[in-house]
C-alpha cells in the first residue's frame, strides 16, 4: 500500500484537490489509497476505509453486468465523485455538493489518459466509448438529470407547470428558473426517482399560488403525466 504517490500521481492529485471545492482525490486500488499527503482532509485510516467502499462498489457494479463511467454520490452538502481508471484502479474525489463538479471535469479531460497509463494497461481499460461518456455528460446537474431516464417524464411535468405559471399571470422565464430551482432543490433532500416525486410537485404548487383548488388542480394533472410515463408505470407495478 502506497500511502504517498510517485511524484507524478501526487501531482495530478494535488492539481484535482487544489480546486475549490475539492475537498480531497485518491486513488483506490486492491491494495490501497494512493494519496497525497499534503491532502489534510485525508490521513491513512480514512483513506483506506474509503478506498475499500469504492472498490466494493465498483467490483458490485461490475458484477451485475453495469461497469461504471461515472458516478456521483451525494452526502448533505458534500458529494463523491468515482471515475474507474483501470480494472484494479479507481479515481475517488470529495467534492463539496454545488461548487467544484463541472471544474473537476473539465480538468479530468485533459488528465484522464495519464492517469490510466500510470496503472499499467491492465485488462479492465475502459472502453473508448465509456471514455467520452464521461467527457461529454452535461456538467450542470440538472441537465444531468434532464438528460437521464427521468427526463421525459420531468420534461411533461415541466409543460404541465408551465401552463398553470401562465394561467395565473407569471412568465415562461420565471417557470423556467421555478422548475430548475425546484430540481435543485430535489436533488439536496433526495435521491430523485418516480418514488420521491411528490416532493417535487409539491414544491412546484407552492410556486403557483396561495389558491388551494388551483394547487389540488395542478397536481391531479402532473400526477397524470406522470402515470402515463413508462418510468412511473414501471415503479408502479
Amino acid at each position: 500500500m502506497s500511502f504517498d504517490p510517485d511524484p507524478a500521481l501526487r501531482a495530478m492529485l494535488e492539481e484535482i484537490t487544489a480546486i475549490p471545492g475539492a475537498r480531497g482525490a485518491l486513488v483506490a486500488t486492491v491494495d490501497g489509497a494512493y494519496f497525497a499527503d499534503a491532502q489534510k482532509s485525508l490521513d491513512a485510516s480514512i483513506a483506506n476505509d474509503l478506498a475499500k467502499t469504492v472498490r466494493r462498489m465498483v467490483v458490485a457494479s461490475a458484477t451485475v453486468g453495469s461497469p461504471l463511467a461515472e458516478l456521483l454520490i451525494n452526502f448533505g452538502p458534500a458529494r463523491m465523485m468515482i471515475v474507474p481508471l483501470r480494472e484494479e484502479a479507481t479515481l475517488a474525489i470529495l467534492l463539496e455538493r454545488s461548487t467544484a463538479t463541472s471544474n473537476v471535469r473539465r480538468l479530468l479531460k485533459k488528465q484522464l489518459n495519464a492517469l490510466r497509463r500510470m496503472f499499467g494497461p491492465g485488462t479492465g481499460e475502459p472502453s473508448e466509448s465509456s471514455l467520452i461518456a464521461v467527457a461529454e455528460q452535461p456538467e450542470d446537474e440538472v441537465d444531468r438529470l434532464l438528460a437521464g431516464e427521468l427526463g421525459p417524464v420531468l420534461r411533461d411535468v415541466e409543460a404541465c407547470f408551465t401552463s398553470y405559471m401562465l394561467r395565473v399571470g407569471k412568465t415562461r422565464q420565471q417557470a423556467e428558473r421555478g422548475m430548475r430551482d425546484q430540481m435543485r432543490e430535489w436533488l439536496l433532500c433526495c435521491n430523485p426517482s418516480p418514488y420521491t416525486f411528490p416532493l417535487l410537485i409539491e414544491g412546484l404548487s407552492q410556486l403557483l399560488s396561495n389558491d388551494q383548488e388551483i394547487r389540488a388542480t395542478f397536481m391531479v394533472n402532473v400526477k397524470d403525466a406522470m402515470r402515463n410515463s413508462k418510468i412511473w408505470g414501471g415503479a408502479r407495478r
